[in-house]
Order: C-alpha cells, then sequence, then structure tokens
C-alpha cells in the first residue's frame, strides 16, 4: 500500500468523483433555476462586473471555445437571466449582464452555498489552510501545461509575496499593502494581475518553492506588515 503511483491514482480519483458529485449536485439544487454547470459558471462570472463581459472575455475567462460561450449565453437568455447591450466603448460589439432575474437567482445561490462549500467548511482551519496551499501549487502546475488558463490566483499574481510576513499572516499582498493567512488565499480575484510573460515561468517556479518550503516552516512571529487585506471586488449581485 506504499506503491506512490497507486497513491496518485487513488487521489485523482477521488478528486474526480468528488468533481463529478458536485457537478451532478448542481441540477439537483432546491431551486426553480437549476442550472447545467457550464451555465452556472457563466453566469456567476457576469455576476462579478457591473461593466459587462464581451463573448470573447468570458470564454477566455472560462477556458472554452467563443463558440461554446455563445451557446451558453443563449441558453441563459431563453431564461432572461442574462441580457445583452450595445459596448459603450465600442458600438459594434456587445456586452453580455446578469439580468434583474439573474442577479436574484446569483442572490438565492451565494446565499444557500454549494456542496462543496459544505463538505470544506468540515475541515480543520490547519486542514483548511493546507488544502488551501495545495490548491494553489496544482492549479500553478495546471496553467505551466496550458490549461486554468481564465483562473486568477494569488500563486500567479505579481503582487503576492509568499511567507514574507509571519504567524497566522504569512502572505503579503502589494496591492492592498497588507499581510494575510493562507485562508485568504484567492483562486479567483478580481483584482489580480498576471507576472509579465518574461519573468512568468522563473517568478511561477519561485512562488511555488515558497510554497512547499513555507509550508513546513510556519514561523510563530507576529507579522510586521500588519492586519490581513480588507478585500474590494465588484460583484454585481451583492
Amino acid at each position: 500500500m506504499s506503491d506512490p503511483a497507486f497513491h496518485l491514482r487513488q487521489t485523482a480519483l477521488g478528486l474526480e468523483r468528488l468533481g463529478g458529485l458536485m457537478r451532478a449536485q448542481q441540477w439537483r439544487e432546491p431551486d426553480a433555476y437549476a442550472l447545467h454547470p457550464a451555465q452556472r459558471a457563466l453566469l456567476e462570472l457576469l455576476g462579478e462586473d457591473k461593466r459587462g463581459w464581451r463573448v470573447g472575455e468570458l470564454a477566455q475567462r472560462l477556458g472554452v471555445s467563443a463558440a461554446s460561450a455563445s451557446d451558453t449565453i443563449a441558453a441563459l437568455q431563453a431564461r432572461e437571466l442574462v441580457r445583452r447591450e450595445r459596448d459603450p466603448d465600442d458600438g459594434r460589439a456587445v456586452r453580455v449582464h446578469p439580468s434583474r432575474r439573474g442577479l436574484a437567482w446569483l442572490r438565492r445561490s451565494r446565499a444557500r452555498g454549494g456542496l462543496g462549500e459544505r463538505l470544506l467548511a468540515t475541515l480543520a482551519p490547519d486542514e483548511l489552510a493546507a488544502f488551501s496551499r495545495s490548491l494553489q501549487l496544482l492549479i500553478l502546475q495546471a496553467q505551466r501545461e496550458g490549461l486554468a488558463t481564465g483562473l486568477r490566483t494569488c500563486a500567479g499574481c505579481e503582487f503576492f509575496r509568499p511567507f514574507e510576513g509571519g504567524g497566522d499572516a504569512p502572505h503579503y499582498c502589494a496591492l492592498v499593502g497588507a499581510a494575510f493567512g493562507d485562508a485568504q488565499l484567492r483562486v479567483d480575484c478580481a483584482e489580480h494581475r498576471p507576472r509579465a510573460a518574461d519573468a512568468r515561468a522563473g517568478a511561477l517556479d519561485a512562488v511555488a518553492a515558497r510554497f512547499r518550503a513555507g509550508a513546513g516552516d510556519r514561523r510563530d512571529t507576529t507579522s510586521r506588515r500588519g492586519p490581513a487585506p480588507k478585500r474590494t471586488h465588484s460583484a454585481a449581485a451583492e
């Protein structure tokens, strides 16, 4: 039972089964507007920004083709959950927004919470922190392989300074000028700024190395950077 390859297969299988379970559960949510996971993901993304999104931007963030994004938008529009408007910056382009019904759906969904949140809530704080660090590393690797291009993680952001603080707030965000802990690590941050392309590979390797080293060497000193950052975002549904 100590075979590393066997352990990898079992862990990967567990992730796949959990992912499939959560996607299936989204169809069974007690809501009159139960959505396909792709529709749910697109509507939640639309709720992030009151300025709306162009179809190409949505496709890039979701990692799908423009045609697939257009089909999903059409399905949501048929349910009156999204609307299209002319782009004020370019009269030839269109931006997609959540409708009033779509915003109401988002508020209900966020208030109810999903299966993933319910499962994660059963973890102890240190277990959740370790999982958050591991999740950042997995997404970094997926991005190296050309996947997960739309996810805006702390680890892939030029403002992120891992393990520059100490105690319960070991990380530092240069954008907001404050330290924060593993529980505040973000998978999709509206203020994310990708690292410069010419330095990205080396920088991501350095961040991954700091994560692996720092995770086993949590200092007890109080962070000299101050309290955890107060993040702002532009979610239109709140």
